[in-house]
């Protein structure tokens, strides 16, 4: 798919956030760590004609598909083109092997934006036969975030099963744009936008962003190159830390969280340090069922003594989440003083998500057969961010960093840090960060014995 120019509605407003991605595009315009890529392979008589004119009616009750992004003179504004510009883009892979489709399909999700003169969403269809093929819709973050992603593949689905006779429930209306960026200024400007912004200022106070130790010097240009690197946790510790967190009056999310801030103090980030905690604001119903980036990073702050337990700090995490998320309308953006963040941590309720099932399985969509083809994306966007990955069988984490900065293996060893640290405060949570042993084998530890004592 490409968006091309079709008759604009008038230049209109960006939010704090929007500005901010705009200008992060401008530095690199070529790199894709703003991509959010949501890809699924069909099986069944798919028809391309049909799956236009649901493209079609997808962005026209979505408009930020069918956005612009040029500058002006007084900063970045937005554009709106007619339905019928946002073409999808079909490619024959006839005799692809599985292999093949997924590289051409993270290939499809990395192609950069020109966010100016073709906007910020397209759809790439790759058929390897008349009913094998894997679609791949990619948006900049510009004008999605992560359950926008699955709100448009539902609704296209919708729209496509409705034109072969499926059934379908009417959908709901979606607030506008333009609103939500003029209730964001009317907040900023009203009492409760000060009180929000003394909050986060006062959070902030004395405490600069979280920064690893890297492996390179930093570059003086930043350069959103990125890898990823997961970690998964055993059912039985998923088990755990529910039955933990219930059991104090806690999330699942805080707990990981605390021990998150806690391997990052561990690691050499220091006793004081911000990292942000992306939430969303979709706060009215008319906003849940719209695409767009309804995303504010809460400034969350970590201090460690040496007597500061990991009971401690998942104490801290959760009241920060739940005082922060009062206060999450206020824009970052709009608090001035340099970078806020480098490190990032999230949730993605995964079984939660607006297509139900597919994040664990194959479904049905429009009267295919659709399953997830997970391809890696968004990768080098800060110096690292984590998503905590929740669904039905338990929980992983997707460690995302810049390359220009860490070897894998560093990574690796952060991600075993934490899990070292996640294993003792489900063990012994009133046990000190500072006193938490941190090799994790026997053998290991003999080894480095046999290192001081000049044993070989």
């Amino acid at each position: 798919m490409t968006a091309t120019p079709g008759t604009a509605t008038g230049a209109r407003p960006l939010s704090a956030g929007q500005e901010a991605l705009w200008l992060a595009h401008q530095l690199d315009p070529e790199s894709s760590a703003y991509n959010v890529v949501l890809a699924v392979r069909l099986r069944g008589a798919l028809r391309v004609d049909v799956l236009q004119d649901a493209l079609t009616a997808l962005v026209a009750r979505h408009e930020l598909l069918r956005s612009r992004f040029p500058g002006t003179d007084d900063g970045p504004v937005r554009h709106v083109d007619a339905p019928e510009s946002v073409r999808l883009d079909v490619r024959e892979t006839p005799g692809a092997a599985d292999a093949d489709l997924f590289r051409l399909a993270t290939l499809a999700g990395e192609e950069p934006f020109r966010l100016t003169a073709q906007g910020a969403f397209r759809a790439v269809l790759l058929r390897r036969t008349a009913e094998d093929a894997v679609l791949v819709t990619a948006t900049h973050h510009i004008v999605s975030d992560a359950t926008s992603q699955w709100l448009l593949m539902r609704d296209l689905f919708t729209e496509y099963g409705a034109r072969g006779g499926q059934p379908a429930s009417r959908s709901a209306p979606v607030v506008g744009w333009d609103e939500q960026v003029r209730a964001e200024r009317d907040f900023v400007g009203s009492g409760r936008g000060a009180r929000a912004a003394a909050h986060w200022r006062e959070v902030c106070a004395g405490l600069r962003a979280a920064v690893l130790p890297t492996d390179r010097p930093r570059p003086p240009h930043r350069t959103l190159r990125g890898a990823t690197h997961e970690v998964g946790w055993h059912p039985d510790t998923a088990r755990r830390l529910r039955e933990a967190a219930a059991g104090r009056g806690l999330t699942p999310f805080a707990w990981l969280l605390g021990t998150f801030q806690a391997a990052l103090h561990r690691s050499g980030c220091g006793d004081g340090f911000l990292i942000g905690c992306p939430a969303t604001t979709r706060f009215t119903p008319d906003t849940r069922q719209a695409v767009g980036y309804y995303v504010n990073a809460l400034p969350t702050a970590a201090r460690f003594a040496p007597t500061t337990t990991l009971l401690d700090t998942i104490g801290s995490a959760q009241d920060q989440l739940r005082r922060g998320l009062a206060h999450a309308r206020y824009p970052v953006e709009l608090l001035g003083g340099g970078e806020l963040f480098r490190i990032s941590c999230t949730l993605v309720a995964a079984d939660r998500l607006p297509v139900e099932g597919l994040y664990e399985g194959p479904v049905r969509l429009g009267g295919l057969s659709a399953e997830l083809v997970d391809v890696p994306q968004q990768e080098g966007q800060l110096d690292l961010t984590v998503e905590i990955l929740q669904d039905s069988r338990g929980f992983k984490a997707v460690l995302r960093y810049r390359t220009d900065l860490f070897d894998a293996a560093t990574v690796e060893r952060f991600g075993e840090t934490w899990q070292c640290l996640l294993d003792v405060s489900l063990d012994a949570p009133d046990t000190a960060v500072s006193d938490v042993g941190l090799v994790a084998h026997d053998e290991d530890l003999a080894f480095l014995l046999a290192l001081g004592s000049g044993a070989s």
